[in-house]
């Protein structure tokens, strides 16, 4: 069974099940500013940036023969793995983060590129021209490769909340609805800060 059986229903479920906890964005009200930015806005931007790139394009890897669309669909799954996560950081305007991780995951990529047709499969491997020679899953540059990868995946996605707050702050706005702590009961309370 190839890895990207397993790691892509496991990615799928735990975004899944992050999903409906971010369902309320964090600016609303009236009076709100065109300029204030959603965390909930920036999370969602970086699963739709990464996951529908890297669906669609192993989907066009596997379903047509033409290697000039394979290589179009590999492509477009790199740009999934690679750029799809920090999208949630451009748009909170942090692209130092942003572009960190993307520099990351692409060293990442050069660590990976042996182990292609291991996680992806023959199809994707050649259609990138990558992977000529077998390789075992507990390799270094594999293992070392995979956690990069996944961890910074993880970790501009989480951190996509941070760099809205910061722009809005930068900006002068934050407002947000939380409940009321210590309560037997969820109370709605709105705070707001504008600051000059």
């Amino acid at each position: 069974m190839k890895l990207i059986h397993l790691l892509l229903p496991a990615v799928f479920f735990l975004l899944s099940v992050a999903l409906p906890a971010m369902a309320q964005p964090e600016t609303t009200g009236l009076g709100a500013s065109t300029q204030a930015r959603s965390g909930s806005e920036a999370i969602n931007q970086a699963i739709v940036n990464t996951a529908t790139p890297i669906a669609v394009g192993i989907g066009t890897v596997k379903l047509f023969n033409n290697n000039t669309i394979q290589t179009m669909g590999a492509s477009l799954a790199l740009y999934g793995l690679i750029v799809g996560p920090s999208t949630g950081n451009f748009y909170g305007n942090d692209y130092l983060r942003g572009g960190l991780g993307a520099l990351t995951r692409v060293g990442a990529a050069f660590l990976l590129q042996d182990a292609t047709s291991e996680v992806f499969g023959r199809d994707f491997a050649d259609a990138l021209n990558v992977d000529n020679e077998p390789v075992s899953i507990e390799d270094t540059n594999i293992i070392v490769g995979s956690a990069l990868l996944v961890g910074t995946i993880v970790y501009n996605i989480a951190s996509a909340p941070a760099s809205v707050r910061e722009y809005n702050q930068s900006m002068g706005y934050a407002m947000e609805i939380r409940s009321l702590q210590g309560t037997n009961r969820s109370v709605p309370m709105i705070t707001a800060r504008i600051s000059f």
